[in-house]
């Protein structure tokens, strides 16, 4: 990092910072199509020179101080003049639309500073083709956002599952997907399909658009919305930006239960393990852990060799070092520096630009009450509630959070028609966690007796994104082309869980009910090309033709190993030997090398045996697969008349999956299917403030790796293992929408959307209770719908009185409804313990309600920004219940005294920003999060009762920020 900042100094230093001119730019579109006009004269009379806008309608000039008039002309439109004012070393942004000339006119206006990037992108909203949201950079920044996912809490009908997944619509992250520059981003998480945006530092952001219909030239995967993060591109000039935060939180700052992992790496502050986690080389096919019952019989018959002894012993030891303790930690404040760089150069009538960033933060998380709860359910009888206690935990989670991630982008203009980029992301994320619950029961599998048991984890995630993206505009024909190189990885060094009954006298045993404390080590490995051209041309002046096609190729290995304690041959009675009994909690000293291995002979030259450890790996839990989708596509855009527009085309998918065991003679999973996929849209402008949308589409969902992946993956809290399915097949996507939407002025919206959709074969997941163990697994049941509407509304508040002037107000709700059908056998086993059962339940992680409101304040004048903002969903559903058991929903609520929600009207999310900006470049921003304190709940009903299954505080976060901007 000290390398990166003196590199950054250095280039700050060789480029002139000091300079005395002012920069002028903006874009030239056309009023009445919204589209960059490329090659547009901007002529300056009084220097007798000026530019032209590049292949992006963008233009670039370098003025010294004074007045200036500005003429904008391009063939065939009328010419605009522009008054500014240049003072020195300022930055003004002029967008022009320029009209069609009718009669030869000359038209003057006044400059004016446009620095608000929301006109920008409402006016990529009015004119785009599908129907389309979004937030601007300079938003990001005014709410305090640090990454991409955050963001999307404010965009209408969005909401985000784990701080990282986005959920369109209240539909899953199975039907939304995340691209980066047009370019589909993979997932780290093998149980996800839609890649966490929480990996991209709103730093490296200039907007995250995100489109709601299909239209041929999307991928077609998606249902509930494609989100898409446009990262940082030509600047418009030299610029640096440096930003650091703090912040304290109630819950976990400076609180002395906070837990770590005594495993202590010399990386760990930079988000890396340095190998003290690793899997050791000599556990791979060890003859002594894969055939443990063999050397213990040949210990026990004496007639193994000493030189064999000690290597049965230093393997078993070598587990000693992996310790089940924790140690006490007391957080400091959470803290993160981002830092970009960026320059332009203008050679002639060829451009080069790039932009350099870095970021990386700290954060930590502690819930002193934890709460982890399972519930089975009996039949019914009417006399008590059907809820039965199958395992109930509570204590202390603590996590520290660290993320770090190196931004690049080169950009060269050869000249106005002709535009390469290229871009590099890495960002790496490491999360080190322990779950300790100390006041557990366990009434699934004991008759009596608290249940304590904990889990220490540490899960690095690393993003390397390569892509090489060109436009050329080559006569008529407006070509873009992109190839991306992706790596992408999942590390879970050494999860260790350790569960054991405690009786009344403070002594921990063992129970064959509860599995014998083990290692879990996984790593997922993915390696992802993407390819993909779009070439777009006016055949006549009322109808445009675009076509192009995609290729993506993801290969996956992922493996899991297991190793397990073994008690086997252990004589608890001798002397040598410490028994769990008698550690009574004491971890360090049980699972110590002097109580592991063979510790020496009885007084009858008998070996006396401590603890040993056995390979438990499962060769159908470690997989290799790959995902490959070959698309072409064609759409025509028709202009019907001067206001109503139809356009569609279809886009032709061919997929083919294969995921493979590793298991020998295992079923594999496999995908080979081509998809036609038709869109219809209509466009009727009502007026020039407002249009009138209609669209129509066929769109898919595909099932991922892991879950056509035929394995089980074991819950570490006792819930129900996962199980994949070969036989999951895609699903098919009926969609409707209409959307009426007002632009009252270059900041204002007024939007109302309704949609429609139906599902053949969704994939759920469902809960086979039929099974003497039940598990999860995923499968395609017959049918499902969805509809609802969404308003949103973004008004400037100077209609109220002149003195709200620097006041604007931002809402949107939106309202959905649906179902998906059960399957017959999982219907059919319900109903015969609850008749009551429906047929149907919603989507998983679908909201029946989604609200954001937002205040803001923005005075450039004293430099004085504000900005207050509450967000709210309806209970989504998490889980599918168990049996007769109810399904599990989640919301954001409070906890009453009996630990049990209060009430299914959820707690607002409310936070608050305030910032002031000085004429030095600096500035300063204060943040409060979470004002109303809620808490995280999911919860199961059952005869107006709520019965807690997981529930955790993230506590309220008061933040400072500093900032220094050179622009």
């Amino acid at each position: 990092m000290r390398i990166l900042f003196i590199f950054f100094l250095f280039l700050l230093c060789s480029s002139q910072i000091f300079a005395q001119k002012g920069t002028v730019t903006g874009v030239v579109i056309d009023e009445q199509t919204g589209e960059e006009l490329i090659n547009a004269n901007i002529y300056i009379p009084s220097i007798s020179g000026g530019t032209a806008t590049d292949i992006s309608g963008t233009y670039n000039l370098e003025l010294g101080p004074g007045t200036y008039n500005l003429e904008f002309s391009y063939i065939n439109y009328q010419k605009q003049i522009v008054n500014v004012d240049i003072k020195e070393d300022s930055h003004t942004r002029i967008d022009i639309a320029l009209v069609p000339d009718t009669d030869n006119q000359e038209i003057f206006i006044s400059a004016r500073r446009i620095d608000n990037n929301e006109v920008s992108l409402l006016r990529l909203q009015k004119k785009s083709l599908s129907f389309q949201d979004g937030i601007s950079s300079q938003e990001m920044g005014r709410f305090g956002f640090s990454n991409s996912a955050e963001s999307m809490r404010q965009v209408t009908g969005a909401s985000v599952e784990e701080g990282k997944f986005i959920v369109m619509r209240g539909l899953g992250d199975r039907y939304s997907i995340s691209s980066m520059d047009g370019i589909s981003l993979p997932t780290t998480n093998p149980y996800r399909n839609s890649a966490g945006l929480d990996l991209i530092p709103t730093s490296m952001v200039d907007n995250i658009v995100v489109k709601k219909t299909f239209t041929p030239d999307l991928p077609g995967n998606f249902t509930g919305g494609a989100v898409d993060v446009s990262t940082k591109s030509l600047p418009d000039r030299l610029y640096f930006s440096l930003s650091s935060t703090i912040n304290y939180n109630d819950q976990t700052t400076f609180n002395d239960n906070f837990l770590g992992d005594p495993i202590d790496s010399q990386w760990s502050k930079l988000g890396y393990d340095d190998g003290s986690r690793a899997r050791e080389n000599n556990w791979n096919n060890n003859e002594y852990l894969t055939r443990l019952n063999r050397y213990l019989v040949q210990i026990r018959n004496n007639s193994i060799t000493d030189e064999k002894l000690n290597d049965f012993n230093n393997t078993m030891r070598s587990f000693s070092d992996r310790s089940f303790t924790v140690r006490n930690e007391t957080p400091g404040p959470d803290h993160s520096l981002n830092a970009m760089f960026g320059n332009r150069y203008n050679l002639g009538e060829s451009n080069v630009g790039f932009n350099l960033g870095l970021s990386y933060s700290q954060s930590f998380v502690q819930h002193d009450e934890r709460e982890i709860n399972n519930y089975s359910a009996r039949i019914p009888d009417g006399s008590q509630s059907r809820m039965q206690a199958f395992q109930l935990n509570n204590g202390i989670e603590s996590k520290d959070e660290v993320d770090n991630g190196l931004f690049g982008a080169v950009t060269f203009q050869p000249n106005s028609y002709h535009e390469f980029t290229f871009t590099s992301i890495f960002n790496n994320s490491a999360s080190e966690s322990v779950l300790d619950m100390k006041n557990g029961e366990y009434p699934g599998a004991l008759s009596s007796g608290k249940y304590n048991n904990r889990v220490i984890s540490y899960v690095q995630r690393e993003l390397f994104n390569n892509q090489l993206k060109g436009r050329h505009f080559l006569g008529n024909v407006d070509l873009k082309w992109s190839a991306n190189y992706i790596e992408s990885n999942q590390y879970e060094p050494d999860t260790r869980f350790i569960g054991s009954p405690v009786d009344p006298s403070g002594q921990y045993f063992f129970v064959r009910e509860v599995q014998l404390p083990f290692h879990f080590f996984r790593d997922l490995d993915d390696t992802q090309y993407n390819l993909k051209i779009d070439g777009e041309t006016d055949i006549s002046n009322r109808f445009k033709l675009k076509a192009g096609g995609a290729f993506s190729r993801k290969d996956r290995d992922f493996n899991e190993y297991r190793y397990q304690l073994e008690n086997n041959g252990t004589d608890p009675s001798a002397n040598e030997f410490m028994s769990f009994r008698q550690a009574s909690g004491n971890f360090g000293d049980f699972f110590s090398p002097e109580n592991t291995g063979v510790l020496g002979v009885d007084e009858n030259g008998d070996p006396i045996l401590g603890l040993t450890y056995r390979d438990q790996t499962r060769p159908q839990n470690s997989y290799s697969g790959y995902e490959q989708i070959a698309a072409i596509y064609a759409m025509g855009e028709y202009d019907i008349t001067d206001r109503f527009k139809l356009f569609g085309g279809a886009r032709i998918e061919q997929t083919n999956f294969d995921v493979q065991s590793a298991a020998t003679n295992a079923e594999g999973g496999e995908i080979d299917v081509i998809d036609v996929l038709p869109s219809v849209n209509v466009i009727y402008a009502v007026n020039e403030a407002s249009n009138l949308r209609l669209s129509g589409s066929q769109t898919l969902a595909r099932p991922n790796m892991r879950e056509l992946a035929p394995f089980a993956s074991f819950d570490l809290l006792g819930g129900f293992p996962i199980l994949g399915n070969p036989s999951v097949s895609t699903t098919n996507v009926t969609n409707l929408d209409i959307r009426y939407e007002i632009f009252p002025a270059s900041t204002e919206l007024i939007a109302i959307s309704a949609f429609y959709k139906d599902f053949v074969k969704p994939i759920v997941l469902e809960l086979d209770v039929a099974t003497d163990q039940p598990q999860y697994q995923y499968v395609n049941t017959e049918s499902g719908t969805l509809f609802g509407f969404e308003l949103e509304l973004r008004k400037e508040l100077e209609f109220i009185s002149p003195s709200l002037r620097n006041f604007r107000f931002s809402t949107n709700f939106t309202y959905i409804n649906s179902r998906v059908d059960l399957s017959e056998n999982e219907l059919e086993t319900r109903r015969r313990l609850d008749p009551t059962i429906k047929s149907f339940r919603p989507f998983p992680f679908q909201s029946p309600y989604l609200a954001n409101l937002m205040l803001v304040y923005d005075n450039q004048r004293t430099g004085w920004e504000g900005a207050i903002s509450a967000n709210a969903f309806g209970p989504r559903l998490t889980a599918n219940g168990s049996g007769s058991a109810p399904d599990i929903y989640e919301v954001y609520g409070r906890l009453g005294s009996d630990r049990r929600l209060s009430s299914e009207v959820p707690v607002p999310e409310l936070n608050l920003r305030i910032r002031k900006a000085f004429m030095n470049g600096f500035s300063a921003s204060l943040s409060v999060n979470n004002i109303l304190d809620y808490s995280v709940i999911q919860y199961q009903t059952d005869n107006n009762q709520h019965f807690t299954n997981s529930a955790l505080n993230p506590g309220r976060s008061f933040s400072l920020s500093f900032a220094y901007n050179i622009n």
